[in-house]
């Protein structure tokens, strides 16, 4: 679920992210306003500075001045309310509007009164639509259940007497036909079937067919028959249905005059739609802000990034959802940068992060930091582990990163953020690591942002910062009993320090990988081995 339709992202890259998770919990479930106002959204990209500040700041100001409950209470009221644009063309044409419709206007301008009294907070001043009172009012005697309209007897004053008419007319021709079957029952011979209806058996049929019945259905053994009208009964009959076509007749009247209405209406209530679509996608990312304890962060024109504290909220939700504890990540960097670190030390999560929270900025949503300064991207590209398409499968993981690679080099995005989880890392260490500093050369050279996460040395050219992850503090033990891997998932997160630093030069990143295998519980006999062979 990628929305809106511009994101500066591709389904893989918005997947090694965060952003289809960050998009799932901005979308408001079934509301048809909601749904055509993402429609109508678009991703903030370089140059729209101004607009996201402004944006970041209006959801920042809701977030802290209305609490979850009252955004919910917006968003349940305005999910009540159904897109009505179809109805308003047909009313603006000319049309006459259905019952159907009828009760869909009414249920809109429900959603706009309940919206009016919920959303009183000064940040919503000019979200609130305004429509006309009269129309409301002008409907609201069809309001006769919760979930229908109905052509009552206070929209026209001779409503009432006609339909009694029909009530009249229907009891008279009822009464009439009910004499003709009477007479036809006596004749000899005849079964009742059902209301009006006869079988006439054929053995026992002797000579024509009476003349007040006439055949609906013929089979070898029987007739079935219902009865002809008399004269009294077609008189009758005549009389219920032209009662009933005045009756037709005036609700129709009252239609036309609803649907005129209506379209007097429609430019307040076509805006109406579309306010109450930007303000549920508002209320939504103010809840969401709230939540997850958002900052405005600081919206920059360059190539400086920097957060305090930041989290990688699908990681953390995962790890709340264990009992597992998250730990948060601060960074700093201008340009180009390079992470090392043990493994499960928390490079790609600081490469996740980066790129969450852009991904939060290209949506106009506060981001998950204590503070942040972050630019606009034209392209948020994911290279390295997690990136593999559906369409690499007959490329090796190698041969994957080098197409991704080359189209991501062709298409010369002005603003890019790059994120690099172990490019390269199938191939020999020593051309991995040139592939990898070229890289870096590039992207310093085109004025991108960039994050690389790798294991190997040696690798940040001139104007590359270099960080690492502070590895393990002490060694987890080891479980004595079979692995419960949430035990040890909680150790090895208590003996390790998440922290990126920023160091002076190119070190070999902490070798910690037998002492994680220990800790999770590989085979005693080959981590003594290996401790041998190191």
């Amino acid at each position: 679920m990628t929305w809106p339709a511009d994101v500066p992202w591709t389904q893989v890259s918005g997947a090694a992210v965060g952003a289809h998770w960050l998009a799932f919990e901005l979308g408001p479930s079934a509301s048809p306003l909601a749904h055509n106002a993402r429609d109508r959204e678009r991703c903030f990209r370089p140059g729209d500075e101004a607009a996201v500040r402004a944006a970041l700041e209006r959801v920042g100001r809701i977030a802290t001045e209305v609490d979850v409950e009252r955004l919910e209470a917006i968003h349940f009221a305005i999910k009540d309310g159904p897109d009505v644009r179809a109805a308003l063309l047909t009313a603006s044409e000319g049309g006459v509007l259905s019952d159907v419709e009828l009760f869909e206007i009414a249920r809109l301008l429900d959603a706009v009164s309940a919206v009016t009294d919920l959303a009183t907070a000064a940040a919503f001043a000019d979200l609130v639509p305004v429509v006309d009172s009269h129309l409301r009012a002008a409907l609201e005697p069809g309001r006769v259940a919760p979930s229908a309209f109905y052509v009552a007897d206070a929209f026209d004053p001779t409503l009432e007497p006609a339909r009694a008419q029909v009530s009249a007319a229907r009891a008279a021709y009822d009464s009439a036909r009910s004499r003709s079957i009477e007479r036809v029952a006596s004749i000899p011979g005849l079964e009742a079937a059902r209301d009006g209806e006869f079988v006439v058996m054929r053995d026992r049929l002797d000579g024509a067919l009476p003349s007040e019945l006439h055949v609906l259905r013929e089979t070898p053994a029987y007739l079935l028959c219902d009865v002809s009208l008399d004269d009294a009964a077609l008189t009758a009959l005549a009389a219920r249905d032209a009662a009933a076509e005045r009756v037709a007749a005036l609700e129709e009247a009252v239609r036309m005059r609803l649907s005129r209405a209506v379209a007097a209406s429609a430019a307040g209530l076509r805006r109406a739609c579309d306010m109450l679509g930007d303000l549920d996608l508002l209320v939504w990312r103010a809840r969401f802000a709230r939540r997850n304890h958002c900052a405005v962060p600081e919206i920059v024109d360059g190539t400086a990034v920097a957060f305090e504290d930041a989290r990688y909220l699908p990681l953390e939700d995962e790890l709340s959802q264990r009992g597992l504890p998250y730990s948060p990540i601060s960074l700093e960097l201008d340009g180009i940068g390079v992470v090392t670190g043990p493994n499960m030390g928390g490079k790609s999560a600081a490469l996740r992060t980066l790129g969450f929270l852009a991904a939060c900025v290209a949506l106009g949503v506060p981001v998950p930091a204590k503070s942040a300064r972050l630019p606009l991207f034209d392209e948020i590209v994911w290279f390295g582990i997690g990136a593999a398409a559906a369409d690499d499968r007959l490329l090796s993981s190698f041969g994957a990163e080098v197409v991704g690679l080359q189209a991501f080099l062709e298409r010369r995005s002005e603003r890019s953020l790059v994120l690099a989880d172990e490019l390269a890392r199938t191939t020999s260490p020593r051309e991995g690591r040139a592939l990898l500093v070229a890289l870096l050369e590039a992207l310093r050279d085109r004025g991108a942002v960039a994050l690389a996460a790798t294991h190997l040395a040696d690798v940040t050219p001139s104007g590359v910062a270099h960080f690492a992850t502070g590895g393990l503090t002490r060694l987890p033990p080891r479980q004595a009993v079979p692995l419960d891997l949430d035990w040890a998932l909680r150790r090895i997160a208590d003996a390790m320090d998440f922290r990126l630093r920023r160091v002076s030069e190119d070190t070999a990143p902490p070798a910690d990988a037998i002492a994680l295998a220990d800790a999770l519980g590989l085979d005693p006999r080959l981590i003594e081995r290996a401790k041998e062979v190191l």
